[in-house]
């Protein structure tokens, strides 16, 4: 016995990591879409039936397994969908599996009762923890009484629930922390993974992911033939609102700067920060004269908007901007940095606060 319900243990880990390894990127909520939710159902109702494979046999027809665990789970994370999907495809296996009986009638309704049920409870509680301990405090009450009618005698139902009781709560004891090491662990990975890709001090594409979408796009576009322009802009005389107001307030600009860009572009634009006080936008199916309009109302918007300091100070800032595009500009996607660059650089040396185009050809 012991034995059968280690085995199911492990299976139900194993199932765990696994299903991890294609969650790290996301959670699983009640507010995910519907396919998610059913998917998350079919999945812990599928654990559940490999679970009753390797239950342990206790008295003629009556099992003991961890099925119930696999519904919780989807109770936990899904809601009712999840939970309720899981319980009739349990419900439904134990009905064919073992074959059409009265024994086997009563595990089918239980499995689906609990997988309709356990959502109201899991839904009380806000903590993990305690979605936990009561949604499994009430499975494995159902389950008890479930063992009533299918056991004739007093001494084996008993020890049966005793056993249930005890297998499941240690069960339930090492897959609940796992699995808060395992949410822990993502949240972890999620956060490093954007700040590997994610500016920290504005929340903008930093270098590496601007690299990565500018490879991405400039790939696809001879065979799209779109029109694709990139803005270099820079603030003027950055450095002397840090040695006037210091580099904390001078984070405040970049900050504030980026939402200004964000709020100035197309939606679908890609806005990174790629310097100092640099920064790019990818302006995607953009021909030449659009380029222009962008970047003459960003030059607008950053020189009328008011950037208050932390103190409540308001200063004014300008930028110099330089605009390349594909392929009016340059069809070399090598160049079109450096042209858009090179104009920047032009902006800068006549008069700073304008926008201008790359060489036109």
């Amino acid at each position: 016995m012991i034995r059968d319900l280690f085995i199911n243990g492990a299976i139900l880990i194993s199932f765990i990591s696994l299903g991890n390894q294609f969650l790290k990127d996301r959670d699983i909520n009640v507010k995910s879409s519907l396919k998610v939710k059913i998917l998350c159902g079919i999945a812990t109702g599928f654990l559940g039936c490999i679970l009753m494979m390797y239950s342990v046999k206790v008295y003629k027809n009556v099992i003991v397994d961890f099925r119930t665990l696999g519904i919780l789970l989807a109770s936990i994370f899904g809601g009712f969908t999840s939970s309720a999907t899981s319980g009739i495809i349990i419900g439904l296996f134990r009905l064919t599996y073992f074959g059409v009986s009265p024994t086997s009638m009563v595990p089918c309704s239980t499995a689906i009762f609990i997988g309709i049920i356990s959502p109201f409870i899991t839904s009380k509680f806000t903590s993990l923890k305690k979605k936990w301990i009561y949604s499994l405090l009430f499975s494995n009450t159902v389950v008890s009484l479930s063992f009533i009618p299918l056991l004739d005698n007093i001494e084996v139902t008993i020890k049966t629930i005793a056993f249930y009781w005890i297998g499941t709560i240690l069960a339930s004891i090492i897959v609940f922390y796992y699995i808060c090491y395992l949410l822990e662990a993502n949240e972890m990975y999620r956060k490093y993974k954007e700040e590997s890709t994610k500016d920290f001090l504005t929340g903008l594409n930093n270098v590496r992911q601007f690299d990565k979408a500018f490879n991405n796009i400039t790939s696809k576009l001879e065979e799209r033939d779109e029109k694709f322009s990139i803005a270099i802009i820079d603030i003027d005389f950055f450095k002397k609102v840090n040695d006037t107001y210091g580099h904390a307030e001078g984070d405040v600009i970049l900050k504030e700067l980026a939402n200004v860009l964000l709020k100035s572009c197309r939606s679908f634009d890609i806005v990174s920060r790629i310097g100092g006080e640099e920064f790019s936008i990818m302006l995607l199916d953009c021909p030449l004269k659009q380029a222009m309009e962008i970047g003459e109302k960003i030059r607008l918007s950053v020189e009328k908007h008011d950037f208050i300091l932390s103190d409540n100070r308001t200063i004014n800032i300008t930028v110099s901007i330089g605009i390349s595009t594909y392929p009016e500009c340059e069809r070399d996607f090598n160049k079109l940095l450096k042209e858009a660059d090179e104009a920047l650089y032009k902006a800068k040396q006549t008069g700073r606060n304008k926008v201008v185009l790359c060489n036109y050809k």
